[in-house]
């Protein structure tokens, strides 16, 4: 029965789909963040739509489709996610030619704690540089390991033709699969330091694709519109110089080994860290190194066995740390400078790479120790078993903590703010003025900044959104009862276009009648 079990593929799949939800399940909770206010202000005033990139498009249609219901958003990031665990099942099943092997990468990736701040905004989750590019990632690696397999042209010209689509997609973010994809064939096909021919052709490929994409916009799109290749030049607005100047600084920094150290940690390092707040500064390389150092000889003494045990395993291993260290070093340079915690919202295309690297660290150890002791091999494979578990049930455990701190901060707050907010006022009249209180307590106060902060219109757009009626410009948004009372100055008739709030750690309360009157006094 167990043995039909490591076998069968379908439930596998189920399997890992349900863990992947069932970890990522406390997402439907969160709520709109920052970046999205923007967008949701220009949709629910009807604004003219004029995105280009393709998650504009999909973040508009899921407006279209869920309206300002968040929950529909996270469900259909959290459905994306889970697929994406899917693919990375199928991947490394093949890959290893293993279907157990496959299945363990995929508990691994389903339950890590790895880039899972990814969710915190719709934007990123859904659209720019989530989970959707994790999936192009994976098809592309599925698409080659096949072609490298079977030995059929038609899954390289497919990867290669999606590789451009990708492109498309988000071009913010798909640059990071160009070193990915040279790394994987690189280690996959490993004769010789220098490798084939082919190699250098294949890779070519790719690398023309991703230079007639930035440097003279060539899209499928373009193709499919013009029958054929139309090269625009000039048009590209990648900053070539700014970012070779950035990859000399982060090439030559250890804070990237930082961040490196605290994938390969993960859940773990994750509660240690929590700890270690306040006692250590765990960005500054002078205090950390040593956990650095400790860390990074044992991946070297482990790919060192993995090589000497099998050497296609030390290789994907060689691999899977390129992935992680390739995805790192990518948001150094194009997006986030100095970035270091394992959860971060960028790191969730090297989340796949780490749950490789475990897989293949733990198999390699346990084959390494059978080979040395085979009479051990039934206490070894419950050992190795326990570790397996004890990994994956940390690592679930950091991921359920993560998101429900974030809800505790954010989500449930934010609901239930925004749902008071309409429920005191179905509307506000034309030219109103919102005031916010709150206690001297530095994290309400900032709790309630990012509750309604982000908007690139300001805070009353933010509020505007729930009132489609109501233009930014009609309403105003202050936090300083001195600008309450300049903005009656000495019309008693404003006092009734007044709204105010008390905003604490027990949510919303609306104190407009007693600001009211306390305002008719004084005039």
């Amino acid at each position: 029965m167990l043995k039909k079990l490591s076998s069968n593929t379908y439930i596998h799949i189920i399997l890992v789909f349900a863990v992947a939800v069932l970890a990522f399940l406390p997402t439907l909770k969160m709520y709109f963040y920052m970046d999205e206010w923007g967008n949701l202000y220009e949709w629910t005033h009807n604004y003219e739509y004029k995105y280009s990139v393709f998650p504009g498009e999909v973040f508009h249609f899921l407006f279209k489709t869920f309206g300002l219901n968040a929950t529909g958003y996270y469900a259909t990031g959290l459905l994306v996610y889970a697929l994406s665990v899917v693919i990375f099942y199928l991947f490394v099943s093949r890959l290893l030619r293993n279907k157990l092997l496959g299945f363990i990468a995929g508990l691994v990736y389903a339950t890590c704690p790895i880039g899972i701040n990814t969710v915190q905004m719709v934007w990123t989750y859904v659209a720019e540089g989530g989970y959707p590019l994790t999936v192009a990632l994976l098809t592309l690696l599925y698409l080659i390991v096949g072609y490298f397999q079977e030995k059929k042209i038609y899954y390289f010209i497919l990867a290669a033709v999606c590789f451009l689509l990708f492109l498309e997609f988000e071009p913010r973010r798909v640059f990071l699969f160009l070193p990915l994809l040279f790394l994987f064939d690189y280690f996959y096909n490993y004769k010789k330091i220098i490798p084939s021919v082919g190699f250098f052709l294949r890779q070519a490929t790719f690398f023309l694709i991703f230079v007639a994409y930035y440097r003279y916009n060539v899209t499928l799109s373009n193709i499919i519109l013009h029958s054929g290749v139309a090269f625009w030049s000039g048009a590209s607005t990648f900053d070539w110089q700014t970012k070779a100047n950035f990859s000399k600084v982060a090439l030559t920094s250890p804070e990237p080994l930082i961040s490196l150290t605290n994938i390969l940690l993960a859940g773990p390092w994750i509660f240690l860290s929590e700890r270690l707040k306040g006692h250590v500064d765990l960005v500054d390389i002078k205090q950390v190194y040593q956990v650095v150092v400790i860390t990074l000889a044992a991946v070297v003494a482990i790919i060192a066995i993995a090589l000497k045990t099998k050497k296609q395993w030390g290789l994907l291993l060689l691999f899977s740390l390129g992935w992680i260290y390739a995805n790192i070093l990518g948001f150094y340079i194009f997006s986030s400078p100095g970035v270091n915690d394992a959860p971060h919202r960028y790191l969730s295309l090297a989340a796949p790479g780490y749950a490789l690297f475990v897989t293949l660290s733990i198999t390699s150890l346990y084959a390494f120790f059978v080979r040395r002791n085979k009479k051990a091999k039934p206490k070894l494979k419950k050992v190795f078993a326990a570790l397996l578990f004890g990994i994956i049930a940390v690592n679930f455990l950091a991921t359920k903590i993560n998101f429900d701190k974030f809800n505790d901060f954010h989500g449930t707050p934010a609901r239930a703010f925004y749902k008071d907010l309409k429920n005191f006022y179905p509307t506000f009249p034309s030219d109103s003025l919102i005031y916010f209180e709150t206690p001297p307590s530095a994290a309400i106060k900032y709790k309630l900044s990012r509750i309604y902060g982000g908007n690139n219109y300001g805070i009353a757009a933010t509020i505007a959104v729930f009132y489609p009626e109501r233009k930014k410009e009609e309403l105003q948004v202050v936090r300083d009862y001195v600008l309450v009372e300049k903005f009656i100055g000495n019309d008693s008739t404003k006092i009734d276009r007044v709204f105010a709030f008390y905003y604490d750690k027990t949510g919303l309360q609306n104190k407009t009648e007693e600001t009211r009157a306390k305002l008719r006094e004084k005039i």
